[in-house]
């Protein structure tokens, strides 16, 4: 027992669960769940009624989240919701502390536990009760409202801090937002990252100093019985143990004045800032009312974190002000359609998030973007985009001149960008399921319909027109892939895209990747090759993948990639072969490692991620924790870097159907090029071998030649080059990579062919001639921009 509740009945789920079993309507659910928070806030109030409400959200604080977390200790059962349901329960009391009671006679840490305990029944009542009202719903995307709803209302700190401190400088920093802040806020980015960082210093200081008297103390009088220690020694003690650990509400106060001395700020604007972050007590709001809203509506706490007692003091709850809310606080104080917010939208906000995507997709492909923020021509409305190929005769007449914010070029791979900087609106965030529609049409939906355009285009055209008169050949392209970019960190919005291609807001063929902005920063630091990218934009947005796999976060999804495990089998329906002359190449895009990932909702996968990024705050004598890597066989990396260092056309297609093999296919391959080499080694002659594998993103064939030590080496490319034709042409593939390599394995020469049988009619003649049959299919057709001749790019080693 915990005071007057069962603990084992709290942790029940199916008791919980059974609550809601005869609801029929959403207004059921409503109603169950705002039964069990009347009981349960009613029951916190009693508990805490003689208690100072700073020292009780204090407690919480701690209670949730130790003093002194280490990075590398993930602490289980921590929950910032619990503390903000305590808090919003409190706030509906009068004043701080009403009760007479002297605060030094109350005892709230023995409240706590039982306080959690609540807290936590009512924060899952709060997500069962969403995914039961999605079922209630015949809405498309009732499921994925209900886990936004979710994300937001559960999880906090959605940035890693040195990435969000460059997207707010570079947003609040501009001089158009920097004006707007003093017009509408009364202060700048630089005053509340002061505020910030004062606040954080000051707490840091005072739990350090009461934690170094009370261990000197404990030190000095160790052996020392309590009746030979001096009273004062003892007084001080128990006032430091009592600061720190039992009411603790003095040592978390936060005054403007504290702030401006630590801090070097104007204490006016500091007051301004905590002002601007706070809530404050009022009797007039119950406090059912109050945690019910919270739960179901908005929680006011991701926006005013700090609680402030009217004379002066706040103490924090969760987040520190303006943390991942700071942009919505501004925009929320601009008027929608005013000419302040259409400048702050069109000359910053933006902007900033288009240069910030651009400059990461670059760090990610080694390279620069081919054009951003330019302009091309589209077919007007009804017309088809096969009328605008390059024989087009009047542009004008057939087309609008349309914007695009990128477009990548890297080898004969395009990638088109779609940057959207709209934030979803506050009725989507708490679930409104028709207003989220809205918003996901306006910013997903309209960049799927900007990026396919484009990406039909040059998949149809082999090239665009930049203006009337000037035509953009990209003839050389031989896949294209789509990515749009959210300033919002949108969680599962984006991860669900099979949701979003049943909503009629992303294409079912090829859809664009959609991740924010943030993700996309840490997936640019993280990724080792332009070929994870490539394949991972493969894996999430043209598998099984795209369907089966759910998650709160993108970057669970890319952490899971990055371990080998984001892949499920292939539809026998797209992926046909007749037959091959050898077995095919297993591909991780075959078979998930654990079938019950299948169609469920991915956990946390972040902890090693995260570790990293925080590697700085472990004691210098320990050791680091390492970056997240690509789970690869390590003896295909030289083959890899090999064909990227030499930069022929081909080369990122080929790592990246490399980079996608199972670790043992990749050993295969490269135990197959070690034998090759002995081979040649050892009786000088000319060997060869190949590999075959077929999947969803067509049949690639891999063919290996050893030239021996002497001979012509540009006999033994023809014949390898030969050999990649004539057998490339009979298993159907529709590219093929040939390697040249010397005895001691190092690469001389890289063959690419893509040109898929009926293309090339001497070949088709030889082959006849040869007697050769064709044995199987490719997966899927060849656009017809790829039935072209390949152009040579040249480039630098793209791995980092």
């Amino acid at each position: 027992m915990l005071g007057d509740i069962d603990v084992e009945d709290y942790g029940d789920p199916a008791r919980e669960l059974s609550l809601f079993s005869g609801c029929e309507s959403v207004a059921d659910v409503r109603s169950v769940l705002r039964e069990q928070v009347e009981l349960e806030t009613s029951a916190m109030l009693v508990l805490v009624a003689e208690a100072d409400a700073f020292d009780v959200i204090e407690l919480m604080r701690m209670r949730e989240f130790p003093p002194v977390p280490d990075p590398r200790v993930t602490v289980p059962g921590g929950s910032a919701l619990a503390v903000e349901l305590v808090a919003a329960m409190l706030l509906s009391r009068s004043s701080r502390k009403p009760s007479e009671v002297p605060r030094e006679e109350t005892r709230p840490h023995e409240q706590i536990a039982e306080l959690h305990a609540r807290a936590k029944r009512l924060a899952r009542l709060a997500t069962y009760r969403q995914p039961y009202e999605a079922y209630l719903s015949e809405h498309v995307l009732a499921r994925l409202a209900s886990e936004y709803q979710a994300a937001v209302l559960n999880i906090r700190n959605l940035q890693y801090d040195h990435i969000r401190d460059e997207q707010e400088r570079r947003l609040f920093q501009h001089p158009v937002v920097e004006g707007l802040m003093i017009q509408h806020l009364g202060y700048g980015y630089d005053d509340v990252v002061g505020v910030r960082d004062a606040l954080k210093a000051i707490s840091a200081d005072r739990m350090t100093s009461l934690r170094d008297e009370t261990g000197d103390i404990m030190l000095e009088y160790q052996g020392v019985s309590a009746e030979e220690m001096p009273e004062h020694v003892i007084a001080r003690f128990r006032e430091a143990m009592i600061d720190f650990m039992f009411l603790p509400g003095k040592r978390a106060t936060i005054r403007a004045s504290e702030l401006a001395e630590a801090g070097q700020l104007d204490e006016t604007k500091a007051l301004t800032v905590l002002n601007s972050y706070s809530q404050v007590f009022d009797d007039s709001i119950a406090a059912g009312t109050r945690v019910f809203d919270l739960l179901t509506a908005t929680n006011p706490f991701l926006i005013t974190p700090l609680v402030a007692d009217g004379a002066g003091a706040f103490v924090s709850t969760v987040n520190d002000p303006g943390l991942d809310s700071l942009r919505r606080v501004l925009e929320r104080a601009l008027a929608p359609h005013a000419s302040d917010m259409r400048r702050y939208d069109q000359r910053a906000r933006q902007s900033v998030s288009e240069s910030l995507a651009i400059a990461s997709l670059e760090r990610i492909l080694g390279c620069a973007a081919l054009h951003s923020g330019f302009h091309y021509y589209a077919p007007k409305k009804g017309r088809s985009e096969a009328g605008l190929d390059a024989g087009c005769s009047d542009v004008n007449r057939v087309a609008d001149r349309v914007e695009g914010d990128g477009r990548f070029l890297v080898d004969d791979v395009a990638i088109v960008v779609e940057v959207k900087a709209k934030s979803v609106a506050s009725q989507s965030r708490r679930g409104d399921v028709r207003r989220l529609e809205s918003d996901l049409k306006a910013t997903i939906g309209d960049a799927n319909n900007q990026a396919v355009r484009l990406q039909r285009l040059i998949e149809l055209n082999g090239g665009v027109w930049l203006a009337p008169d000037s035509w953009l050949d990209l003839s050389q392209v031989r896949e294209v892939r789509s990515v749009i970019v959210l300033l919002d960190d949108v969680g599962p919005l984006g991860v669900a895209i099979g949701d979003l291609q049943a909503a009629g807001l992303l294409a079912e063929r090829r859809p664009p990747w959609v991740a924010s902005l943030h993700d996309l920063m840490v997936i640019a630091e993280i990724c080792d090759w332009p070929s994870e990218f490539l394949l991972y934009l493969r894996r999430r947005t043209d598998s099984g993948v795209a369907t089966f796999y759910r998650g709160a976060d993108e970057l669970d999804l890319f952490m899971l990639f990055l371990g080998g495990d984001l892949y499920v089998d292939d539809d026998p329906d797209e992926v046909r072969r007749e037959h091959v002359s050898a077995p095919p190449a297993k591909a991780r895009d075959r078979r998930p490692r654990d079938e019950s990932a299948v169609g469920t909702m991915v956990a946390d996968h972040c902890q090693p991620l995260s570790e990293w990024y925080l590697r700085d705050q472990i004691p210098e004598f320990e050791a680091r924790p390492a970056k997240p890597t690509f789970n690869i066989a390590a003896e295909i990396v030289p083959v890899l870097d090999a064909i990227a260092d030499l930069s022929e056309s081909g080369w990122l297609r080929c790592t990246t159907d490399l980079l996608g093999l199972a670790g043992e296919t990749q050993t295969r391959l490269v135990k197959g090029i070690r034998e090759c080499c002995r081979r040649a080694s050892a009786d000088g002659r000319y060997h060869d071998m190949l590999m075959s594998f077929a999947g969803l993103w067509g049949h690639p064939t891999v063919f290996v030649g050893v030239s021996p030590e002497t001979g012509n080496i540009l006999a033994y490319r023809d014949q390898l080059s030969q050999y990649v034709r004539v057998k490339g042409y009979q298993l159907q593939s529709d590219r093929a990579y040939g390697l040249l390599l010397d005895t001691e394995g190092d690469l001389l020469d890289f063959i690419y062919l893509t040109n898929p049988p009926g293309s090339d009619p001497d070949l088709d003649r030889s082959v006849e001639e040869m007697g050769l049959q064709p044995v199987g299919r490719a997966s899927r057709p060849t656009p017809p921009s790829a039935r072209r001749p390949t152009k040579r790019l040249r480039g630098k080693n793209k791995r980092r």
